[in-house]
């Protein structure tokens, strides 16, 4: 009698529907890639390169992969609003590094925390920083479109909101004095002042939240997985080496833990 192989008996275990669209760990195992929806960005992405250097969301995903016996598949989308339809039509498997939100879950689940977050209004130096919410809707602002910044000005009342593909398209126009002001995560201003010098940081905008991993909301087996990881990477030293890896002397300010 032919003995089938591992591939094999894994794909008779799952729906023809769950094989299609790649979902559920089984079906992801029997495939042998792990498919991560990224958005291509011209500057550095701290969290996860297509190319590189990792990124801290990437190297803690190659170690899940590995785990499992995966490869990590980069599947490129052109901008931020594209992930979660991408995901849901089942052209990836997760994305990492995004705004677990209400709205959002009602369109996939989000893993356990990966790090804190809230926003902030971000201007130049050369004018005083932006201290109320009253003063930033006065103000001529940028935001990423399709990113959770962009609703939250929206939702504090900034009139004069302009949006971004790019965050090299926005910072340019904070230099140009196109925008008075741009909203952004607190880590990825973070990143964006190294290369970028004389950023200043102002009042938060929307209230503060986490930032996850997203899956479809079919895919119980693959979010349980990754939160069984997640809280033991957490837990264990890999954790604070790439905080410090990643963020260095302002990995406290990233976590929201420098007031």
């Amino acid at each position: 009698m032919r003995r089938l192989s591992t591939f094999a008996v894994v794909a008779l275990l799952v729906t023809p529907a769950q094989y299609a669209a790649g979902s559920d760990l089984a079906a992801i195992k029997a495939r042998g890639t792990l498919r991560v929806l990224a958005v291509q960005m011209k500057q550095a992405d701290e969290f996860f390169q297509l190319q590189g250097r990792p990124g801290f969301d990437r190297e803690i995903l190659e170690g899940f992969a590995k785990l499992h016996g995966l490869r990590l598949e980069p599947v490129k989308v052109k901008l931020y609003s594209d992930r979660i339809p991408a995901l849901v039509g089942g052209d990836g498997d997760l994305i990492v590094a995004i705004f677990d939100t209400e709205d959002r879950r009602k369109q996939v689940d989000f893993t356990v925390e990966v790090m804190p977050t809230h926003n902030v209004a971000v201007t130049l130096s050369s004018r005083p920083a932006v201290k109320t919410l009253a003063e930033l809707k006065t103000l001529k602002v940028g935001a990423i479109r399709g990113a959770k910044p962009a609703e939250e000005a929206a939702a504090a009342g900034v009139a004069a909101l302009t949006l971004f593909d790019t965050q090299d398209e926005m910072k340019q126009a904070l230099k140009r004095g196109s925008i008075d002001a741009m909203v952004l995560p607190i880590s990825e201003l973070v990143v964006v002042s190294r290369d970028s010098t004389g950023l200043v940081a102002g009042v938060t905008v929307g209230p503060r939240g986490k930032v996850a991993w997203a899956v479809r909301k079919q895919d119980v087996a693959l979010r349980a997985a990754l939160d069984e990881y997640l809280g033991n990477v957490r837990r264990g030293p890999s954790w604070s080496r790439l905080l410090v890896q990643y963020f260095g002397d302002q990995a406290l300010q990233v976590l929201g833990r420098d007031r």
